[in-house]
């Protein structure tokens, strides 16, 4: 246990993990910013500790949150357990550079959607996550068939996929998470056993496969039999 000036406040541990920089620290700690009351009662429920990053390239300070832990109000010992820490500074995914270069709207929409989940939005980012697969499938059929782009634009995803997509290890996954980013968008959910980690597999397995198909096609045209 820490003890954090009077009153025998203590907590279990220090921040290991600046939110900002995300790099493992010893933090510097400034002061306690504040306890928070439950129920207008004498006794502490939160307690709020500001640190500062020690890194020379960060130096932000935070915030560490701590929950009440003892067992009565009256304890003299009372003590604290880490909760989390904040700002939380949104860490983009690493997308491949294949997924970037064939659909940039792709990885911008899906950065958009991991960031409202990693905010707690849970509520809209799925239908993020099935708009950024649209864009995904379509900027890939398109780059396979550029003959026939005003189609791809305007025609419903299911049906561009099934005309367009040749791969079955594309299609086969991309079909699934359609059915599963639709129940996103749908007052009622028909694949009640799945959740947005499924959706987001999936998604994960559609870029997958594509980046396979990318390169294959890159390294069947490159190297030719003499």
């Amino acid at each position: 246990m820490i003890q954090l000036g009077r009153n025998g406040i203590q907590i279990d541990k220090e921040p290991e993990i600046c939110p900002v920089c995300n790099s493992v620290i010893s933090p510097l700690r400034t002061d306690v910013l504040k306890e928070m009351w439950k129920d207008q009662s004498s006794w502490s429920n939160k307690l709020d500790v500001i640190y500062e990053c020690p890194s020379a390239k960060c130096g932000h300070l935070f915030i560490a949150h701590y929950k009440r832990k003892s067992e009565s109000e009256g304890s003299i010992n009372a003590f604290h357990s880490f909760s989390h820490s904040s700002p939380q500074k949104f860490m983009p995914p690493k997308l491949d550079d294949k997924i970037i270069e064939i659909s940039p709207s792709f990885s911008k929409i899906y950065n958009q959607a991991a960031s409202a989940e990693a905010s707690e939005l849970t509520e809209i980012c799925g239908i993020g996550y099935r708009k950024a697969l649209e864009f995904l499938i379509k900027d890939f059929c398109l780059s396979e068939h550029t003959e026939d782009e005003s189609k791809i634009k305007n025609m419903p995803l299911m049906q561009c996929i099934n005309k367009y997509v040749s791969d079955v290890n594309i299609k086969e996954c991309a079909t699934r998470a359609v059915w599963l980013g639709n129940d996103e968008t749908h007052y009622e959910r028909k694949w009640v056993s799945r959740d947005i980690e499924d959706l987001k597999l999936l998604i994960n397995l559609v870029i997958h496969w594509t980046v396979s198909s990318l390169l294959t096609k890159e390294y069947m045209g490159s190297m030719q039999r003499t």
